[in-house]
């Protein structure tokens, strides 16, 4: 943890060669910053990024460079296509005026990941009183109409204030939620994304991804408790309803009794017939349904849990056999890796095999499954995860590495890569708060 604080705690960007602010990656970054105790810096850069939140004629706005009906190439989003995106945040922001959504439509998970967060860290600090409302005045050169203009004068008005930022970040995410919720094409409670429209943007899968809908799960959650916090009831039990039909609609859609685990449901490129895929990244959602529920034994290997509130819908059999077989059929030689099979067609980039998305071992996801297995206490696999996070390679943690190839042990990608640096942390800062947990009351 000391060795990693330089890095996570540098900016919010992804890092190496990632200058930009990545909506998704930034969500982590900053839960990092707030678990650390960061929390006044975390508020500012929350107004930074909702300050670029999509609405007609706010900024430049181009789409499409991951899209393969749009051919990879990118385009400029139109006014029409800016109010069918509102309120939805874009995958890039750049500087000033520019920011870009990498597919054809706005990730589900940019958006999904940082309402999370950002409800989170307001809800932490107006439960605990964690912010100051001193802050830093920071002068702008922008112009007036710019997206940081308003950011420099907001933070000439105090905006670690929880309460101020209460009232100005509220109606933001909630205009995200109602933007997301039409994600939902069919209304069976599963989000609907297109090609190349999450973190993995070169795999090429659509339909109705696992990983996806814990990012959806996790906001409507992690919302409705800030709600509940700000006297808001009404609104709050809106999200949870909406919450709870999600995870009903993955528990009867989405679990395969034949695999024993949660598996996407991707779209045929060719055909009409849909397939089923594992992917590492199926483990967030065990964090959502495992969220708020670290204080309680999820080692039970029976029925579902009945009674949770929030976790109610909870299988912790299910959750336990969809760890196994991630281990059996994705871990190799003990190296958990982000594919179960090398992909045969990827795009924009045509990837070999060990590339990339393709088959290779990824800290930031690792560090999210390595969080799952902690809130099931299987602790000796979290050590297993742990030792090769940690290993050193070229005097340098595999954690500081975008991504690793698992046959030459290479850290690859851009370096240090901030993302994996903080979703590490942020699992070890959950496995510190279980044993505190679990501790004797006087010891």
């Amino acid at each position: 943890m000391k060795k990693s604080e330089e890095h996570a705690f540098q900016s919010v960007n992804p890092g190496g060669y990632y200058q930009a602010i990545w909506c998704r990656d930034a969500s982590y970054i900053l839960r990092d910053w707030a678990l650390s105790g960061n929390f006044a810096a975390a508020l500012q850069e929350l107004y930074l990024i909702w300050s670029h939140q999509i609405q007609p004629g706010r900024e430049k706005l181009v789409y499409g460079r991951g899209s393969p009906e749009m051919k990879f190439v990118p385009q400029e989003v139109n006014y029409d296509q800016q109010k069918e995106f509102a309120g939805a945040l874009p995958t890039t922001i750049y500087q000033a005026g520019f920011s870009e959504i990498y597919g054809q439509n706005p990730d589900i998970d940019s958006t999904a990941l940082m309402i999370s967060t950002t409800a989170w860290i307001l809800n932490s600090s107006l439960e605990g009183n964690s912010l100051s409302s001193d802050c830093s005045i920071l002068s702008t050169t922008a112009s007036e109409s710019s997206a940081d203009y308003v950011f420099g004068l907001l933070l000439k008005l105090g905006i670690t204030d929880p309460k101020k930022a209460f009232d100005f970040l509220v109606p933001r995410m909630l205009l995200s939620v109602d933007y997301l919720s039409k994600c939902d094409i069919d209304d069976d409670g599963l989000l609907e994304q297109n090609y190349n429209e999450d973190w993995m943007d070169t795999v090429l899968r659509a339909g109705k991804i696992v990983y996806s809908q814990a990012c959806w799960i996790l906001a409507l959650n992690n919302l409705s408790s800030l709600l509940n916090t700000g006297d808001k009831q009404d609104e709050s039990n809106r999200l949870k309803r909406l919450a709870e039909k999600a995870v009903r609609a993955v528990e009867q859609k989405l679990w395969s009794e034949e695999d024993g685990a949660y598996l996407d449901i991707q779209e045929a490129r060719h055909t009409n017939d849909p397939f089923r895929t594992l992917t590492q990244d199926v483990s967030l959602y065990l964090v959502a349904m495992s969220e708020n529920a670290n204080d309680q034994n999820l080692t039970n290997k029976g029925e579902p849990i009945a009674s949770r509130g929030k976790n109610s819908h909870l299988n912790v059999q299910r959750a336990n056999r969809t760890l196994d077989v991630l281990k059996n059929r994705l871990w190799k030689k003990k190296w958990p890796l982000v594919t179960e099979l090398d992909l045969k067609h990827t795009g924009p980039l045509v990837l070999k095999p060990y590339q990339y998305h393709n088959h290779t071992f990824w800290p930031w996801i690792t560090g999210i499954e390595m969080l799952a297995r902690s809130r099931f206490d299987r602790v000796e696999e979290c050590n297993i995860l742990l030792s090769k996070l940690t290993r050193e390679s070229n005097l340098c943690m595999h954690t500081f590495y975008e991504w690793v190839n698992p046959i030459t042990d290479e850290g690859k990608g851009a370096f240090p890569f901030r993302t994996g640096t903080s979703a590490v942390r942020i699992s070890i800062f959950d496995i510190f708060n279980n044993i505190k947990n679990r501790l004797p009351i006087d010891g």
